[in-house]
């Protein structure tokens, strides 16, 4: 797109362009992650980097353009390419917008932010983001932190289940606890006191790790005794209930409150009164869920992680989501980032998924009728914002038309869990909604819903009743016309030729693709679109009919908007138990879902036999990864037995790409899975409730935050060592990389020995670092296993299976072989590796069982270390000539020679 004068920038005049330039050079600095448009009366504007950006976004290519004699860049963009432009700033993008439109009354160049949305507050957007109430499969939420010394008081605002969440509890310097709730939580923002203490920095650098916006508020917005009014205003109470906050016992939590008060600054909440009446206060407790990290979430390819995209099975979410609605969604996602530790109500979810997947009938019926359910939530917060239409309450009422006949579905399976867990909540709530169903049938024309159209009745008012009868007529005469254009062109009314209606054309006729050519051939009638469904067209007479029809239903709409607005408030009063509905709604689909995998797993899942936490057994048989079995045909399955007092330590040895990370990974899975209520791909699965699943899996760079590659290690391990107990699960890959190979072995050695000595938790250590594998001598807990392979010349075949015993090598350079590195770097790795693993010293004992060869050169070791001691005592009290020193090499010598030790045999015959 060429460049345009710069005079004519945006139709404004020369001065008008001046003036708008020198009102925005003169804005304050905002940060790169803002993104700031103006509003025009028919378009939007974008300047500078932000136009830069929206070109790339929905132009794909560069075609801003300049004003002024500044040159001031910008780009126009319409209603339809600001709406998109939005939805990938704050969906995808994760920035901050601003809106800016003309102050009123208006003057020349003088604009304020009318509209302000980030990722955790898009309640000024959602009717952009989320119109057609199928995409609102995300909840955004903006957390408050406030620190005293160890103790932290935290806030959640969750703008679109409209709930504050408070809690206090003590942490480390580390944060690891609070680390475990941002996962549970999951916010888009965090407010956080201004300052520049370590403290603070540690906080920041631990948010910004879990992909979290930080902001931050002055002292005076933690001032919580100024709390108690805006509380009263935005909190729900019922009609005949004292707007009094202090009875919640929440409020007791001064120091979490003090962060509820930031947060709700930071919202702005109080500047909409639409929000009043509308929040839930409510407690966490942490001690309810499993201890999960972000760090494990992404390990274990829970969830895509932010600004990837993901095939459906590269994650488990992928994988368990046969979810038909978007709450649905939303509440699994929340269930895998928040697995419980309640036995009774995961037996619940599993009693219910067992009825459901003995019941192939009764998932197939749900099934239809889940896909017709609208998200109630959305409808909800329309509702009890009084921002619904007649339309709203119409899809209010069209769900729970639908519900009566799931129920039924799931009463018929005849499983008391189903009953308890589902239908009772359901049916409680239909109850309560009969009122409203009564007042939509007695209120709305239900008869014109078919063609978009949304009255109240007529009898509602003579004015409506003479307007009605108008319209009548109207589309009597246009069935006429159908009649007759049918006779015309040759068609049979009804089925060639029908007569449709839409908001945007109205009153049309419509034939299929292949009966155009006829139609055409005809002069009287034009067709006026063109679409999949069909050729669009009409004649003068149905044009004139309909724009008569249109003047007489924008007359009706105006006539009924006093009727409208009595309904809408009395729709309101329904809100709260339409999200309770929603609720359950949501609660269904998940678990249907759960048969529905369990079912159309390549290898049906099974239910998992859970026991309380402290059982101390953990076995997996044949377990398979959710993920893997998706897309891979040949998944191996492998067992795992973990017992208290017996083994609770496995070390996992053998070559790369023979499938140590995807088995321990398995394991993390399985167990999780049961912890949401769910079946697990394995043919038997015992499991001890555990309180945490804590990984270190993976290497990568977090460049952005200024940490490599070795210090995410350390951070995550820290986080293990200090959050494990002898309930935990912990999955550690490949610990001490990216240091010295000495600096990692002593680590990962540290590391190892701390958890299978003292905390004594169900561990799964997967190492190149053969030197840990006699923690087995050492700790009878501890056992050593290996995945084993096929190995030739050219070639290492893994075998993906996992068996008992140390592998005694890692194999690397074969490795190197199948990558096709050349053959001079093959050889020089070779005969370095011979030094380094003092090969000649081997040759005696390589066919050796793996635990005898390793004894072997222990042994050796040893001799070595006890002759270097007495040597080095011998050095302090004597001095020795050079002649001295080769007869005293002699008797070295001959004394290893004959020890009888076969490794260092081997060592002197070099």
């Amino acid at each position: 797109m060429a460049n345009v004068q710069p005079l004519k920038a945006m139709n404004l005049d020369p001065n008008q362009i001046q003036g708008f330039i020198r009102f925005y050079k003169n804005m304050s600095e905002k940060s790169a992650s803002t993104v700031r448009i103006f509003h025009h009366a028919e378009f939007y504007s974008v300047h500078e980097d932000d136009a830069t950006l929206a070109a790339e976004i929905v132009f794909k290519n560069n075609v801003t353009k300049y004003m002024g004699t500044e040159k001031l860049p910008y780009l126009c963009l319409s209603e339809n390419n600001f709406e998109n432009f939005i939805r990938e700033l704050l969906l995808v993008r994760q920035y901050r917008v601003e809106v800016y439109e003309k102050v009123s009354p208006p003057r020349v160049n003088d604009w304020k932010v009318e509209y302000k949305a980030s990722p955790g507050n898009l309640q000024q957007f959602e009717s952009i983001l989320f119109e057609n109430n199928r995409d609102m499969v995300i909840s955004t939420s903006v957390m408050g932190v406030h620190l005293r010394g160890h103790s932290i008081g935290l806030a959640c605002v969750n703008t679109t289940e409209c709930d504050i969440t408070v809690t206090e509890f003590d942490d480390n310097e580390f944060f690891s606890e609070l680390e475990a709730v941002v996962a549970y939580v999951n916010p888009k923002e965090c407010v956080i006191p201004s300052g520049s203490s370590k403290e603070l920095e540690t906080l920041k650098e631990m948010l910004e790790r879990n992909d979290v916006l930080v902001g931050t508020s002055k002292k005076e917005d933690y001032d919580e005794s100024k709390l108690d009014q805006d509380l009263n205003r935005l909190l729900y109470f019922a009609e005949n209930q004292t707007r009094n906050v202090h009875a919640f016992s929440e409020r007791k939590l001064t120091q979490a409150m003090c962060s509820a008060r930031a947060v709700i600054n930071s919202l702005n909440l109080m500047s909409d009164t639409q929000n009043f009446n509308q929040y839930r206060l409510k407690s966490m407790n942490q001690k309810r869920l499993v201890r999960i990290d972000n760090a494990a979430i992404y390990a274990l390819n829970l969830l895509a992680k932010p600004g990837t995209v993901n095939n459906q099975f590269d994650t488990v979410y992928g994988v368990l989501n046969n979810c038909s609605t978007p709450q649905g969604k939303r509440l699994l996602q929340m269930w895998i980032k928040q697995p419980i530790r309640d036995l009774n109500i995961l037996n619940d979810r599993l009693e219910v998924v067992q009825a459901l997947v003995q019941d192939a009938d009764a998932r197939s019926q749900l099934s239809k009728y889940r896909l017709k359910l609208p998200d109630l939530l959305m409808l909800a917060k329309r509702l009890a914002t009084k921002k619904a239409t007649l339309q709203d309450c119409f899809k209010v009422y069209q769900a729970l038309d639908l519900i009566p006949a799931l129920v039924e579905t799931l009463q018929n399976i005849n499983n008391a869990a189903v009953v308890a867990l589902i239908v009772d909540p359901i049916c409680e709530r239909l109850e309560e909604l009969q009122k409203y169903q009564r007042m939509i049938e007695e209120t709305m024309e239900l008869s014109s819903v078919d063609r978009d159209e949304y009255f109240v009745k007529p009898s509602y008012d003579p004015v409506l009743h003479d307007l009605f009868n108008r319209k009548q007529i109207i589309e009597d005469k246009m069935q006429s016309l159908l009649k007759r254009a049918a006779n015309d062109l040759g068609y049979e009314a009804g089925k060639t030729i029908k007569l449709d209606c839409t908001n945007q054309h109205g009153y049309f006729f419509r034939v299929t693709l292949k009966e155009e050519q006829a139609m055409r051939k005809n002069k009287s009638y034009t067709i006026f679109d063109v679409v999949k469904g069909g050729v669009r067209f009409n004649n003068e007479k149905l044009a004139s009919y309909n724009d008569d029809y249109k003047d007489i239903k924008k007359n009706y709409e105006e006539q009924q908007e006093t009727v409208v607005d009595e309904i809408i408030q009395v729709a309101s009063g329904y809100a709260d138990v339409i999200k309770s509905m929603n609720q359950s709604i949501a609660i269904a689909d998940v678990l249907v879902s759960f048969a529905v995998c369990a079912v159309n797993a390549p290898i049906p899942y099974v239910r998992p036999n859970l026991m309380p936490m402290g059982s101390g057994i953990l076995r997996l048989k044949k377990a398979r990864h959710p993920c893997l079995e998706r897309q891979d045909d040949n998944c191996i399955p492998n067992d795992v037995d973990f017992m208290k007092d017996e083994c609770t330590f496995k070390i996992i040895t053998g070559p790369n790409m023979g499938g140590k990370s995807t088995y321990i990974r398995t394991v993390g899975v399985c167990t999780l899975l049961a912890h949401i209520g769910c079946f697990v791909p394995c043919e038997e699965a015992d499991i001890s409730i555990v309180d945490s699943i804590v990984t270190r899996v993976g290497a990568g760079d977090c460049e952005s935050k200024g940490l490599s590659t070795f210090m995410m290690e350390m951070i995550d391990t820290s986080s293990i060592i200090r959050c494990a107990t002898s309930n935990s699960l912990v999955i550690i890959d490949e610990l001490g990389r990216g240091t010295s190979t000495y600096d990692g072995c002593g680590i990962a050695w540290a590391v190892a020995q701390h958890l299978s000595r003292e905390t004594k938790a169900f561990t799964l250590f997967a190492t190149h670092y053969h030197e840990i594998t006699q923690l087995e001598n050492d700790i009878p807990t501890v056992a050593n296993y290996h995945v084993s392979m096929i190995l030739t010349d050219n070639a290492i075949t893994p075998l993906y299976s996992i068996k008992e015993g140390i592998c005694d090598k890692s194999y690397g350079i074969q490795c190197a072989k199948v990558a096709d590195f050349p053959e001079n770097v093959i050889k020089w790795s070779t005969e370095y590796l011979k030094e380094l693993e003092c090969a000649d010293g081997l040759k005696n004992i390589q066919n050796f069982e793996p635990r005898i060869r390793q004894k072997t050169i222990a042994d050796g070791d040893d001799i070595a270390e006890a002759i270097r001691v007495r040597l080095e005592e011998k050095f302090k009290k004597e001095s020795f000539s050079k002649d001295d020193l080769a007869l005293e090499l002699m008797k070295i010598k001959d004394e290893l020679s004959t020890s009888g030790n076969l490794f260092i045999r081997g060592l002197l015959t070099n």
